[in-house]
């Protein structure tokens, strides 16, 4: 029964960095901050790294998060291998966090505002403005002190569309995966 799960799992993961694909490359709106920095992306990617960490645990949830970054770099550049390390990484930490957090765990607000809150802040806040200015030379700070309000306002939304879509999968889930 073993290699069922991990068939399962391995389609799983595929399906959540597909919908990791096309929530960040497809469906997204961007908030635009002050002159001489870039922007923030609001979009649903939270949702499927903290679905994948719920149902798959870190390991695999790492993995998807990664394979969706670069499989949406190389299609978002037209193949020519536009993949930022930096990003990649971050999408790393983000899957890891997820599943740590809520891997095999009942949905729980507390949870899901924890896991949004280390996604917005301790990675997309410091860590994003970080690798613009390493990428791109935009100066750090300023790009941090305009992102700030966006990730503080953001990770609350974030933690509670979380919740409420565990909360709505929980039953089904648990009576499908018996």
């Amino acid at each position: 029964m073993k290699g069922s799960n991990e068939v399962r799992n391995m389609v799983l993961a595929a399906l959540f960095a597909a919908l990791d694909i096309v929530t960040t490359r497809l469906f997204f709106a961007d908030a635009f901050l002050p002159p001489g920095t870039t922007l923030v992306r609001v979009s649903l990617q939270f949702l499927c790294y903290g679905l994948a960490g719920w149902l798959l645990g870190p390991g695999w949830t790492l993995g998807a998060a990664v394979t969706g970054d670069i499989v949406g770099s190389l299609i978002r550049a037209g193949g020519y291998g536009a993949v930022f390390p930096g990003v990649t990484l971050i999408c790393a930490l983000a899957g890891l966090t997820f599943g740590l957090i809520l891997y095999r765990r009942p949905p729980k607000l507390w949870r899901a505002l924890l896991a949004t809150g280390l996604y917005c802040l301790l990675f997309l806040l410091p860590l994003m403005p970080l690798v613009f200015y390493l990428q791109y030379g935009t100066p750090y700070w300023p790009m941090f002190w305009a992102s700030l309000p966006w990730r503080a306002l953001l990770f609350a939304p974030y933690g509670i569309v979380l919740f409420l879509a565990m909360k709505a999968l929980d039953a089904p889930l648990r009576k499908a995966f018996r």
